[in-house]
């Protein structure tokens, strides 16, 4: 298949590249630093924003799938939520005018539901609980994009059991209780509103767990629809290697056209 992965230098972007080049796919990887020079057997580097609509207009035609990873930035920043919804916006467009054939768009957690009507940007237990009551690998990832500071301070609680795992973090969630923004799970949020209901394009929509992190797979992993999986009243998380493997998957299979899903790590897996 000739595949397009926009946002392939970031880091969901570059594993499911690889992952696709293994399978034997042509990909088009389009980011705004890429580097025609570095393109290798089975990889062409395009350079281009999502902005661009006449650009990525371009670059989008032809391929068999369009896979969207890029992101309007981590920082607390409302300059991220313009981003990411804005460019949400111009990439639809370009898709359309490019006559493509499926998108696939990696939003964010907040798009999830928790129960009936109530996503999870809206549980009363947002933000406090559920950063609360993250793993210290996951803080210590988080401090690292975010520049955070007090989330590796909290990891070092977990890390040194004054935190027993799977306990909230009562520092650590009164750090957090006044984050009524958050502009890049709000941003995610309002992408899917982009996508849902409309059947002029072929497309489904990913929100990641809450607990997505960098780490390694274990060559599986569990979908849902719509809903937040949760496991023993947690939410549930996945390595980088096995959402980039559910993507591939989709990529191939198309057997979430038109729907809101999620992955989580395998039970087996769990740690």
């Amino acid at each position: 298949m000739r595949i397009a992965v926009i946002g392939h230098t970031g880091m969901g972007g570059r594993a499911l590249t690889e992952i696709l080049l293994a399978r034997g796919h042509r990909v088009t990887g389009i980011s705004r630093g890429a580097k025609p020079s570095e393109d290798r057997p089975g990889l062409r580097n395009a350079g281009a924003d999502v902005f661009d609509v006449d650009a990525m207009t371009g670059l989008l035609e032809g391929h068999d799938a369009v896979v969207s990873m890029f992101s309007g930035g981590h920082e607390v920043d409302l300059e991220v939520y313009y981003r990411q919804a804005e460019g949400t916006r111009r990439l639809l467009k370009a898709f359309r005018q490019a006559r493509g054939s499926y998108l696939l768009y990696v939003g964010g957690a907040a798009s999830l539901y928790v129960r009936p009507g109530v996503q999870m940007f809206d549980d009363e237990r947002f933000p406090s609980w559920y950063f609360g009551v993250m793993p210290a690998e996951h803080l210590r990832w988080l401090g690292d994009i975010t520049g955070v500071g007090f989330f590796h301070d909290a990891a070092r609680r977990k890390e040194d059991g004054t935190v027993p795992p799977g306990h909230t973090d009562a520092e650590l969630e009164a750090k957090v209780a006044s984050w009524q923004r958050v502009p890049l799970l709000e941003g995610c949020r309002i992408a899917l509103d982009l996508f849902e209901g409309r059947v002029d394009i072929d497309w489904s929509f990913l929100s990641p767990p809450w607990l997505y992190r960098p780490g390694s797979g274990r060559g599986s992993y569990r979908t849902g629809i719509d809903r937040m999986i949760f496991d023993e009243g947690l939410p549930s998380g996945i390595a980088l290697p096995d959402l980039a493997l559910a993507v591939a998957d989709e990529v191939e299979r198309r057997a979430f056209v038109h729907l809101h899903w999620t992955v989580a790590e395998p039970l087996e897996g769990k740690v």
